[in-house]
């Protein structure tokens, strides 16, 4: 009888071990090379393997926040490459989602003055730098997890920030988002195990959040939070040092003259990362 039983636990837990077994484990990536662009920041491409097919393209930048800072623009909306060249940082990317006006709709920190309201319960978490004196207790960049950290806006110690949704991974390594069918093209800056922030940015429309926050728990990356920015046409990354250039697809399609509407891919509020 015991044996008996036994048996049956052994196939219960066989039942339930395949899927998540399997889920676990149909995500995979090429290698990942570094290439160094400047002192803490570093650049890289890999493919995406599901099941072992290509099913997508990722850029990602890592970059130290001992060695570079990290500050929040927000004015009329442009493209990218006219941020870039405005504003002469090393990378500029998307920051979070935006009105039909060019406002944001979560609370964001340039240079310490708060834009946009104070608090919107669908924001789930905040990029946050540049702690007020640089006091060695707090992290020079790091991703908040709103659930866990109310936001006061004139005591957050931090002079930029920016808050969006959904949280991919939280510290816990739990998927914060829920599975849907629908697919975009997707930037999502992240926090790793050694205090680097990594920004994430697909080369096509192939990933849903819920796909693409368990490829970040189960890359090689050492993914410890990820924050999702603006999907979709606003999903765009430039980098620009004096011995490499990239630009995203998105960014791309706003150099197509006439072929496309050029205003769909103006941004109201970027990211930008200079050396220290």
């Amino acid at each position: 009888m015991i044996a008996r039983v036994f048996g049956l636990f052994l196939l219960a837990w066989a039942w339930w071990a395949i899927p998540w077994t399997a889920l676990a484990q149909e995500w995979g990536h090429t290698d990942i090379q570094w290439q160094v662009l400047g002192r803490g920041l570093s650049f890289t491409r890999v493919e995406v393997l599901r099941d072992e097919e290509t099913v997508e393209t990722l850029a990602v930048v890592k970059i130290d926040p001992a060695a570079n800072a990290f500050r929040v623009f927000h004015h009329r909306p442009q493209d990218i490459a006219a941020w870039q060249q405005e504003l002469k940082a090393v990378v500029v990317f998307n920051a979070s989602y935006y009105s039909q006006d060019g406002q944001p709709v979560g609370l964001i920190i340039t240079d310490g003055k708060p834009l946009g309201p104070p608090r919107n319960p669908k924001m789930r978490g905040m990029f946050v730098a540049e702690p007020k004196g640089m006091s060695p207790d707090l992290p020079r960049a790091t991703i908040l997890d709103l659930a866990l950290t109310p936001i006061i806006p004139q005591k957050l110690p931090w002079t930029q920030g920016v808050q969006s949704f959904p949280l991919l991974l939280d510290a816990k390594q739990r998927i914060r988002v829920r599975q849907t069918d629908k697919t975009a093209h997707r930037t999502v800056i992240a926090t790793d195990r050694h205090g680097n922030i990594l920004v994430f940015n697909t080369h096509s429309a192939y990933f849903t959040l819920y796909d693409l926050a368990w490829f970040l728990k189960e890359s090689a990356f050492e993914i410890d939070t990820a924050l999702n920015l603006d999907g979709g046409r606003e999903a765009q990354l430039i980098i620009k040092t004096k011995d490499f250039e990239y630009s995203s697809a998105n960014s791309l399609g706003t150099q197509l003259g006439t072929l496309l509407d050029h205003k769909q891919y103006e941004l109201p509020t970027v990211l930008a990362v200079f050396p220290r």
